[in-house]
C-alpha cells in the first residue's frame, strides 16, 4: 500500500513551470508497485519546459510498456536499472536531436521505483533534484547533486550552510540533454523502507528551507493520509515563497507499507 501526494507551483516570479512529475501505481502478480518522477527544466535554456515533460512522459511509457515485460521475463533488479539507464540515453539523445536547429535544453531528472516483490527500491538521478527518506529523527539525502556547489562542498571547499547562500546554486554539472551525448546516471539500489517517507522534490523547494524543518513537517507517524502530506507539503512550499523563494517548487512524498 502506498500513501502519497504532492505540490507544484511556478512560484511568485517565474512565469511558466518548468517543474514535471508523475507518480504511478500499478499491480502485477499480486504485488503493487510504484514509479514516481520529478523533472525540473533546466532554466536560462529554451524550452527546458518541453524537455522536463518529455523526459516524464517518456518514463511514464517505459514503466506501463516496458517494465511489465521485464517482470514477465523474470528480471532481477540489475536488469531493471540496466533497461531504465538505457531508456534514460534514448531520451537524452531525443532531446539532443530535437534541438539540433531550435536551441538548448535540458532537465534533471529523479525516479524512484518502489517493487516489493523484488525486494527492491531504484532510485535513477541526474542533476539537482533530490531524493529524501525522512524518518522519525532525521531527514537523510540519498542522492548527490550534480552542481557546482555541490562539489565544492564534497570538496570541502565550502560548508553546507555557505552553500544554501552560494549564487551558483543553479550551475549543474549534469542533466538529460543540453546538447552532451556522454551521460552517466546515478543509480541507487536498496531495501524498502516502511517507517520512513520518500520524497522526491525540485531544488526550489529545498533551497529556502533546512533538512529539519522537512523532517518535522513530514515526519512519518504524523503523516497517515493524502490529506495530511498534501497539507505538510503545502506549508513547505508556503515556507519557502515566504523567504523569496523565487523558482518553481515542485515535491511529492510517498509512505509505502507491505500491507494492503
Amino acid at each position: 500500500m502506498y500513501i502519497y501526494s504532492y505540490v507544484t507551483t511556478r512560484g511568485t516570479v517565474k512565469k511558466i513551470n518548468q517543474d514535471a512529475l508523475m507518480i504511478k501505481v500499478a499491480r502485477y502478480d499480486g504485488r503493487c508497485i510504484l514509479f514516481a518522477v520529478v523533472c525540473d527544466g533546466i532554466g536560462g535554456l529554451t524550452g527546458g519546459e518541453n524537455a522536463s515533460s518529455y523526459a516524464v512522459s517518456e518514463t511514464s511509457a517505459w514503466f506501463e510498456n516496458v517494465y511489465p515485460m521485464l517482470l514477465q521475463e523474470g528480471c532481477s533488479i540489475l536488469d531493471v536499472r540496466k533497461s531504465l539507464d538505457r531508456h534514460l540515453h534514448r531520451i537524452n539523445d531525443n532531446i539532443n536531436f530535437y534541438c539540433i536547429n531550435k536551441g538548448s535544453m535540458g532537465t534533471t531528472f529523479t525516479s524512484l521505483l518502489i517493487d516489493p516483490g523484488l525486494n527492491a527500491v531504484l532510485a535513477a538521478h541526474v542533476g539537482d533534484t533530490r531524493l529524501y527518506k525522512i524518518y522519525e529523527d532525521r531527514a537523510e539525502i540519498v542522492t548527490d547533486d550534480h552542481s557546482v556547489v555541490a562539489e565544492d562542498v564534497r570538496r570541502g571547499i565550502i560548508t553546507e550552510e555557505d552553500a544554501r547562500f552560494d549564487k551558483r546554486q543553479n550551475q549543474i554539472t549534469n542533466c538529460i540533454g543540453a546538447g552532451e551525448t556522454d551521460r552517466m546516471y546515478d543509480f541507487i539500489i536498496q531495501k524498502p523502507e516502511e517507517k520512513c517517507i520518500y520524497m522526491i522534490c525540485s531544488d526550489g523547494f529545498r533551497k529556502m528551507v533546512n533538512s529539519e524543518e522537512i523532517r518535522k513537517r513530514l515526519v512519518p507517524s504524523a503523516n497517515t493520509d493524502p490529506d495530511k502530506i498534501n497539507r505538510n507539503l503545502e506549508y513547505l512550499m508556503q515556507l519557502n515563497m515566504k523567504r523569496k523563494e523565487n523558482d518553481n517548487i515542485t515535491a511529492l512524498a510517498v509512505k509505502f507499507s507491505s500491507g494492503e
